[in-house]
């Protein structure tokens, strides 16, 4: 036993001032005071959950201004010149043709969402050729058409042409539902965090206070063992509680640094150990945050009625399974639409003009070759016509198809129906989640306001229990060992005290995430949102 003790004494000295030169060069992080409003602020700010999730509104914003886009005109603008050198097949046309050609269109193409689509289209053209006996040359060409085809049957309606819009509609307002149910998380967590932080450095304030004072009652045992009025068993028992406590303390500061990171995780600050690296990196100071604000418990009375009727009004994951209903209503009323037989109404409506170099042949015969006038146009010329509509010409014709597909393949249409049983199904199974949760947020909330009472009182007799138990140690009628059990059941009692307190903030939490008021109760913004 004494070379052990010489052996410890040896380790003592030796490795003591290594470990205590270690601790002297790991600065201590300077502290921040950050009250609740402000660490939801930072988390709104900097939290990555949340800044991964408003994403998906705005990529889904952008789906759906696309899928709008279709429904606006498209212009088009082509022009084609043509140089052609052909031998002849004729041979009193000469060895070969030469001919030229420029061409012009402008038009313009239109879809609604009755499904008609609509087109306007302006075009000129010049052609000039060596052909002989060509009585136009070079001639001018221009007409003016109006086409328009109209879906009766498939593909006919506001729900079959807008599908995409609305589909994209209705995930845009999933996507905003899933984001307000990560935000009221995020708060909440934020908020869990903030009070457990706040518990565990009251705790571990607790605990050293008791530490202190063990080793204020070490120090009289001491003296009074030496005097002879105290036995060395008394000197050992306080040895052993001063141990015991300075353990409690070593892990008590451990809880506060892993629910401090929790915190700074959640407010994207950076956190003790190897973030410490980053911070300096990022110019970050690593700091130790202290909570601000104190948990005041004041009472929040609701029944469970009350609480379930605005979880049912105001809970996201309802609104987002209403949307994917509607999306599945929507989904059975197109694949319906797209089993019916196409029946298109077609529509031409076209005003030529024509003008140019014009030959009057003898007897107006060009074969004669012999040219007795010569009349001159231009391109202007036939767009007047065009205008004047001199040349009218009108087509109407009615098409009908029956894709086998329509008989044979409703995979579409059945699909669209299971999801829509799917979704009723975890509607029904989320309302039975949101009741379930509201109750125990409801009856958390009533234990936690119960237990602050008990936990007080019973904390106040401790006190009384102590102070009794300490004069009658004082007079020599009991042991330390019987102090230090009353007195460590007093410093539990503390503890439990601020738990209480604690836990009835945290449940206040919980009920107001169950009941999806958390953002609009605390007043929050989040881009402009508004939930």
């Amino acid at each position: 036993m004494r070379h052990k003790a010489v052996l410890a004494a040896l380790a003592a000295l030796i490795i003591g001032p290594l470990v205590w030169s270690g601790l002297a060069q790991t600065p201590k992080p300077a502290t921040r005071s950050l009250s609740l409003a402000d660490c939801i602020r930072k988390a709104l700010e900097g939290n990555l959950d949340l800044a991964i999730e408003a994403l998906n509104p705005e990529m889904d914003s952008a789906s759906a201004a696309e899928a709008r886009e279709k429904f606006l005109p498209e212009f088009g603008l082509s022009s084609n010149y043509l140089d052609q050198d052909i031998p002849s097949s004729w041979g009193v046309e000469g060895p070969t043709i030469k001919t030229k050609m420029d061409y012009y269109q402008l038009g313009v193409t239109q879809r609604t969402p009755l499904g008609t689509e609509l087109g306007l289209s302006l075009f000129t053209r010049k052609t000039d050729t060596s052909r002989a006996y060509t009585t136009v040359n070079p001639a001018y060409f221009s007409e003016f058409r109006l086409n328009l085809r109209q879906p009766l049957l498939r593909d006919f309606g506001f729900r079959a042409n807008r599908y995409e819009s609305i589909k994209a509609r209705r995930q845009l307002d999933m996507s905003e539902a899933a984001l307000k149910s990560t935000l009221l998380q995020t708060i909440y967590g934020v908020e869990e965090a903030y009070w457990n932080l706040y518990y565990a450095r009251e705790s571990l304030r607790v605990l050293e206070m008791s530490l202190a004072q063990s080793r204020e009652t070490l120090k009289r045992n001491e003296e009074a063992a030496r005097i002879g009025t105290k036995s060395a068993v008394e000197v050992l028992s306080a040895e052993t509680e001063v141990a015991g406590y300075e353990d409690r303390v070593l892990s008590a500061r451990l809880q506060v640094e892993k629910t401090e990171n929790r915190l700074k995780s959640l407010l994207n600050m950076p956190v003790a150990g190897a973030a410490a690296g980053v911070a300096a990196v990022s110019g970050e100071d690593l700091v130790s945050i202290i909570p601000a604000d104190e948990p005041q418990a004041a009472k929040h009375a609701v029944t469970y009625e009350e609480a379930l009727a605005t979880a049912l009004a105001e809970r996201p994951e309802l609104a987002r399974t209403d949307a994917m209903m509607a999306n599945a209503a929507t989904d059975i009323g197109y694949f319906r639409n797209q089993l019916l037989p196409r029946l298109d109404l077609n529509f031409s409506l076209w005003s030529p003009g024509q003008s140019g170099i014009k030959y009057i042949f003898q007897d107006n015969n060009p074969l004669t070759g012999i040219i007795i006038d010569t009349i001159y146009g231009s391109r202007g010329q036939s767009f007047r016509d065009v205008w004047k509509m001199a040349y009218n010409n009108l087509s109407l014709n009615v098409t009908l198809a029956l894709p086998l597909s329509n008989f044979v393949s409703r995979a579409g249409l059945a699909r669209a129906r299971l999801a829509q049983d799917q979704a009723r199904l975890q509607l029904d199974k989320e309302r039975q989640t949101i009741e379930i949760e509201v109750m125990e947020a409801v009856k958390d909330l009533e234990a936690s306001a119960t237990k602050i009472e008990t936990s007080a009182r019973y904390r106040g007799l401790m006190e009384k229990r102590v102070q009794a138990e300490t004069q009658r140690y004082d007079l020599g009628l009991v042991g330390s060992e019987w102090l230090f059990t009353y007195q460590r059941n007093l410093a539990q009692a503390k503890a439990d005290e601020i738990r209480a307190v604690i836990d009835y903030k945290i449940a206040l939490a919980a009920l107001d995430k169950a009941m999806g008021t958390t953002i609009r109760t605390k007043s929050l913004k989040f881009k402009g949102y508004e939930f």
